[in-house]
């Protein structure tokens, strides 16, 4: 992270001036919403971790009570005053959210500051303006704020089990090993009374065995702290997403990739409790094995020249033609298929991908149009075609037969499943390597039509 440099906000005139008619009117809605009640008893026996007592907590605790409906949103945020709860909820509530979604979009801070920052910092500018404790306009505290917190950040989102002996960028992201030395460096400022004590060696140990040797996608953003983390997970998974087009999972229905952010790695657990005379006699947990545990990307590279550069050219520059639009749009939908666990939601991403670029609108006949334009996107000769369309309808019946009918895949057809997906990854490798031959999806079409009658 670099502080170094600070960045200034500074609103409009008008906008500061409109920011403090909507702010006066927030706050002339405040409500008291009586005593504070006792929070109601638990009633699950839940086992705490840790506990931990008065001289571990550092700096002031803060609380924040908020009310939730039933999915979980957020409906109204309070504040005790003089033993009252006070604060806003439903409309008023809503009013509050609507204020800092208005600052958000404010083009000094716009893309740099997330949501909910901007939404502590309104309800803190507002409970401490009607406790009298502040009185400067809303506009020029959240200046303010913004110009501290928005800070130059290097994030590394490192990549579970995923590994190359060489640095590569796919677009804007910057894929780096994190090596041994890395986090000795790291670790090493650590004072060694801390360092070496047995609970943080263990977390170190953990910590490091996860991450240690494998790749992670590097992201600079200027940006607040929580919008630095936003910007950073979107932009390595829409690239970790690309990267996994390399990954032999890809070619079959039957297995899963973990190529994905480290702590998102899409790996299952299964536990037991073998029981006798209602006594707990040994408990079993193991992993569930999905697909390959590792990736080397230096095989992939081998087997597949030029993919991994097509993919860091597409990405660089994706909405330059309409074509590069839908092509990197199918290729994130696609990218899907490889980290869903069941085969009825592989066969829905991979269809969808390759439908969004050989079909000109629903109301295509599917079958015979994709299978002829597959056929003479990647077919060289009259008995791969034929294949090649064979292996579509195959797979667009089991398809039916699952979404229309209900019937379950079974172990014989996904051999069909399978062909067809072999034929979508590589009508999507030969459209990348192709990038720059079409300006629109259009264009493609109709190349293919006249290819097929020529």
């Amino acid at each position: 992270m670099n502080t170094s440099q600070t960045f200034k906000v500074k609103f409009h005139a008008e906008a500061a001036a409109r920011i403090a008619e909507l702010a006066k009117e927030v706050l002339s809605s405040v409500r008291s919403f009586g005593p504070i009640e006792p929070p109601p008893s638990a009633g699950a026996e839940i086992h705490p971790v840790a506990h931990i007592g008065p001289d571990e907590i550092i700096g002031e605790i803060k609380v924040r009570q908020s009310s939730f409906n039933g999915l979980g949103t957020e409906i109204g945020r309070y504040w005790i005053s003089k033993g009252m709860r006070v604060g806003w909820e439903g409309r008023e509530f809503e009013a509050i959210k609507d204020l800092a979604i208005r600052l958000g979009s404010l083009t000094s801070i716009k893309g740099r500051v997330s949501e909910s920052f901007l939404f502590d910092e309104v309800f803190a500018w507002l409970s401490e303006t009607i406790e009298l404790k502040r009185g400067d306009e809303l506009a020029d505290y959240i200046t303010e704020r913004c110009s501290t917190e928005i800070k130059d950040y290097e994030i590394w989102v490192p990549v579970f089990r995923t590994y190359s002996t060489t640095h590569f960028k796919i677009g804007n992201v910057d894929f780096r090993t994190v090596s041994k030395a890395i986090l000795d460096r790291s670790y090493g400022q650590l004072p060694d009374d801390v360092a070496k004590g047995p609970e943080v060696a263990i977390k170190i140990n953990r910590e490091r065995s996860r991450i240690q040797g494998s790749i992670a996608a590097c992201i600079r953003a200027r940006a607040e702290f929580k919008k630095a983390r936003e910007v950073a997970q979107s932009a390595a998974s829409e690239a970790i997403g690309l990267l996994r087009f390399l990954s032999p999972v890809n070619f079959t229905c039957r297995l899963v990739s973990h190529c994905l952010p480290v702590g998102r790695e899409n790996t299952q657990r299964a536990m037991e409790l073998f029981v006798e005379d209602g006594v707990i006699k040994s408990v079993s947990e193991a992993s569930v094995e999905q697909g390959p545990a590792g990736w080397n990307l230096d095989e992939a590279r081998s087997h597949w020249p030029g993919i991994l550069e097509f993919l860091d050219k597409l990405a660089a520059d994706q909405d330059s033609t309409d074509f590069r639009r839908v092509l990197h749009g199918a290729l994130q939908l696609y990218s899907r298929h490889s980290i869903a666990a069941e085969i009825p939601q592989k066969m829905l991403f991979v269809a969808a991908a390759i439908e969004s670029l050989l079909l000109k609108d629903p109301h295509e006949p599917i079958q015979k149009s994709l299978g002829e334009r597959m056929a003479f996107l990647i077919g060289h000769s009259l008995a791969e075609r034929k294949e090649i369309v064979k292996a579509v309808e195959g797979f667009y019946r089991i398809r039916s037969a699952f979404f229309h009918h209900g019937k379950s895949v079974c172990t014989e057809e996904t051999d069909v499943i399978d062909k067809f997906f072999v034929s979508v990854w590589s009508s999507l490798a030969h459209l990348l390597s192709q990038v720059d031959q079409y300006s629109t999806k259009e264009q493609l079409i109709a190349s293919l039509e006249e290819l097929k009658f020529s």
